[in-house]
């Protein structure tokens, strides 16, 4: 209703008056009752005929945070009217992906005549999921100088708040991982022909001195020297399932797939992860054309992968100004943006990537695929030496068996164990994370065909 409590008790003291001054024949309270209806129809007209112009501004610092980190919001209202409105109450939409308190009150716009005026609020929301996310509109509640009328209606637009797939530190792994200093190589079977690199040798006769290699002669105990050579640029393939029947589990809303939403916070965290291990990574979408990113060694730091994990910090503070210049900032904003496959398609015939990019390990972040999507990931597991699939806790165990006997190394996520563990499982052999899974789930249904761990 527009009418308040207060309205309602002034109309009935108006309509007392006016009993009273027909039954008593009183003039006073007739007009006593003719002020109260006057005044409760002069707050009605202020609020409702009157048509001021309003203005929404929304300004977030940072635009775009990580998921688990806050970005505080600040709404400015510019209003012209030519009445002024005492009490004013707002509320900011906020989306189920973002968690805040986004509601309170005005200040007064004062007594002023006509001309514009600004008022602001502000408030603090924390990400929950990656993605887009738009705040707004803003409902504004208006009420007349006297607080009987208010009117209720949303103005302005939405903002757009964008979140980056959570970024986690993970451990690394000697097989995978090579030293910035030269003292350590990665094996050349997981590398493909790059520039010159810098290796120790033992020092002979004749080695100029400003040659020696003291990190590697401290390691070693005798005196090595620094010589160049060609280098076998270390190179690596994430491939992510973006295949939204892979990753939705019977108990799962559809339109939040959370074990998608894990897989998504790994292929970063991976591809953050080998990017600082001087790795070139290239990064594609396994069954979906949307994402297809390369990613140099040597990407300009400073930018998003610089700043603290769990929650981007000051980086993010410039508005992500380094998305043009950072190869690895601009893969996460694909990843922030990416959405599962609604249509079951196959697998993109990735077969002359990895051939192109001659011998590199493939990471396959795969969800639970079936006897369909096989055959190129049999032909890309050829293609590798070091082909490795990690799944979720829910894959079917004949798909993992299909799998490792096409040549992929199976590792198979346990119900509510982190991702860094999932990571750590690459250095283990390559059955021993999928027997565990595949005992769990004889254990459970008594049968090889159900999903592992649910």
């Amino acid at each position: 209703m527009p009418l308040t409590r207060r309205a309602v008790g002034v109309l009935v003291a108006a309509a007392v008056c006016l009993i009273f001054a027909r039954g008593i024949g009183s003039p006073e309270l007739l007009a006593a009752a003719g002020l109260l209806i006057a005044l409760v129809a002069a707050s009605f007209g202020s609020v409702y005929l009157e048509r001021p112009s309003l203005r929404v501004d929304r300004i977030t610092r940072p635009d775009l945070v990580s998921v688990g980190g806050r970005t505080e919001v600040e709404v400015t209202i510019a209003e012209t009217s030519a009445l002024p409105h005492v009490h004013t109450e707002w509320k900011d939409h906020i989306p189920a992906a973002l968690r805040g308190s986004a509601s309170g009150t005005l200040p007064s716009t004062g007594v002023a005549g006509i001309g514009s005026r600004r008022r602001t609020a502000r408030y603090t929301v924390t990400a929950l999921r990656r993605g887009e996310h738009d705040l707004g509109p803003l409902a504004l509640t208006v009420s007349d100088p006297f607080g009987l009328v208010v009117r209720r209606r949303d103005v302005g637009g939405t903002q757009p708040v964008i979140v980056l797939p959570e970024v986690l530190a993970l451990p690394p792994i000697p097989a995978l991982t090579a030293s910035r200093d030269g003292s350590t190589r990665p094996s050349a079977l997981h590398v493909g022909v790059g520039e010159d690199d810098i290796i120790a040798r033992p020092y002979l006769p004749g080695d100029a001195v400003r040659r020696l290699h003291w990190r590697a002669s401290a390691h070693r105990g005798e005196l090595m020297v620094r010589q160049e050579e060609q280098r076998n640029d270390p190179e690596a393939t994430v491939l992510l399932d973006t295949a939204a029947a892979h990753w939705a589990w019977p108990d799962d809303d559809p339109s939040y797939l959370p074990a998608f939403e894990e897989a998504v916070s790994l292929a970063a965290s991976i591809a953050n992860h080998l990017v600082d291990a001087d790795y070139r990574v290239n990064l594609f979408g396994a069954g979906d054309e949307e994402l297809a990113r390369e990613i140099s060694a040597r990407s300009s730091a400073g930018g998003l992968r610089s700043s603290p994990v769990g929650g981007m910090g000051d980086a993010l503070e410039r508005g992500g100004q380094h998305l043009e210049e950072d190869e690895l900032d601009a893969a996460l904003l694909d990843l922030a943006l990416l959405r599962p496959s609604s249509s079951h398609s196959r697998f993109l015939d990735l077969s002359p990537v990895i051939a192109a990019r001659r011998a590199q390990p493939v990471i396959a972040i795969l969800g639970d695929v079936d006897e369909s999507d096989l055959g190129e990931l049999t032909a890309v597991a050829h293609l590798s030496p070091l082909p490795i699939a990690m799944l979720p806790a829910g894959a079917r165990r004949r798909s993992i068996d299909l799998l490792e006997t096409a040549g992929w190394r199976c590792h198979v996520g346990e119900r509510g164990a982190s991702l860094a563990a999932l990571w750590l499982g690459t250095t283990g052999p390559a059955t021993t994370t999928s027997s565990s899974a595949g005992r769990q789930s004889r254990r459970r249904s008594g049968a090889g065909g159900g999903r592992v761990g649910r």
